[in-house]
């Protein structure tokens, strides 16, 4: 298991705490923005609730640490959303397990990440669960959006919010990682672990690219059809998130005067050519365009240059 981040401590001190003085709900609920670390704080509060120490959890050396560490745990139970919604039966799967007694230790843990993902059975199943939990069970779900949860399920959890960091350190402590400069990615997302991810997958090149690639197609040196080229096919979600960011910038840029350096030259050379009022409306076709080639098999390249020919 990874080293907790720093901005994560004092969270998980708390949690350390309630687990010490026996004040551990059955139900707790991490939220956070997206990619702030909830799902990497829930594994570390899953070893805390498997050790077997409750005085010194975790205490890194019992037989129930030990197999946590090395991810073998048969009472830790995950429904990961993080990929996709999460459904009933797999629900309904992960809670008999649950009734059973610990095969390990004294606890069982179940781990939701993103439990926004539930369907309406599969939240219903959960909630269930929560009105009557297994003995010696806990629940921790994360999310992002917890206003995407039931009212009843939040009303049953101990919540946990975690704090956005500091720019500067999400830099430094990305950079530590992956041995790049990620300080011109800012205007994109300040989240660490949203920035780790894209630095591992190689997408953060068509981010850092996206800016001057805009400038150049607003200057007149690149035609349409050569910027929707420079976005490859599995990218073009990616991309379109990040012309939102840049439009959202901008808008942000004429009514505050607030700018990221990295980008000062693209977003003046938005509101030269364009009002706020277009601005938004243009953010408002570009989000319904992403929802469409999410639903749709439509060709991307070709919805791509037909939205920023109506430019």
């Amino acid at each position: 298991m990874t080293e907790l981040a720093p901005w994560l401590t004092d969270a998980y001190q708390q949690a350390q705490v309630w687990r010490r003085q026996s004040r551990f709900h059955h139900a707790l609920l991490v939220s956070g923005i997206n990619g702030v670390g909830q799902s990497e704080f829930a594994q570390h509060v899953a070893q805390l609730l498997l050790c077997e120490h409750s005085d010194k959890a975790p205490c890194g050396t019992c037989h129930s640490c030990q197999v946590a560490k090395a991810d073998t745990h048969p009472d830790w139970l995950v429904l990961d959303g993080r990929e996709g919604g999460i459904r009933v039966d797999a629900v309904r799967q992960v809670v008999a397990k649950v009734a059973n007694k610990p095969q390990l230790g004294f606890s069982k843990v179940v781990v939701i990440h993103e439990a926004h993902e539930m369907n309406v059975n599969a939240a219903n199943a959960i909630l269930k669960a929560l009105e009557e939990p297994p003995s010696s069970t806990y629940f921790i779900l994360t999310t992002h959006t917890s206003r995407a949860l039931m009212p009843t399920i939040l009303s049953r959890c101990q919540r946990v919010m975690l704090p956005a960091p500091d720019p500067a350190l999400v830099v430094g402590w990305v950079n530590e990682r992956v041995q790049a400069d990620v300080s011109d990615l800012l205007w994109f997302s300040k989240t660490p672990y949203q920035l780790l991810r894209l630095v591992d997958s190689k997408q953060h090149e068509l981010l850092q690219a996206l800016p001057d690639h805009l400038m150049q197609w607003l200057d007149g040196s690149m035609r349409t059809d050569e910027l929707a080229a420079k976005v490859p096919k599995d990218g073009v979600a990616l991309w379109l998130d990040g012309l939102l960011a840049l439009l959202s910038a901008a808008i942000h840029y004429s009514a505050t005067g607030q700018k990221d350096t990295h980008i000062e030259s693209v977003l003046n050379a938005l509101l030269s050519r364009y009002d706020v009022y277009r601005l938004m409306n243009f953010s408002s076709s570009l989000t319904g365009l992403k929802r469409q080639l999410d639903i749709t098999h439509l060709n991307p390249t070709i919805q791509l240059v037909g939205e920023l020919n109506s430019w």
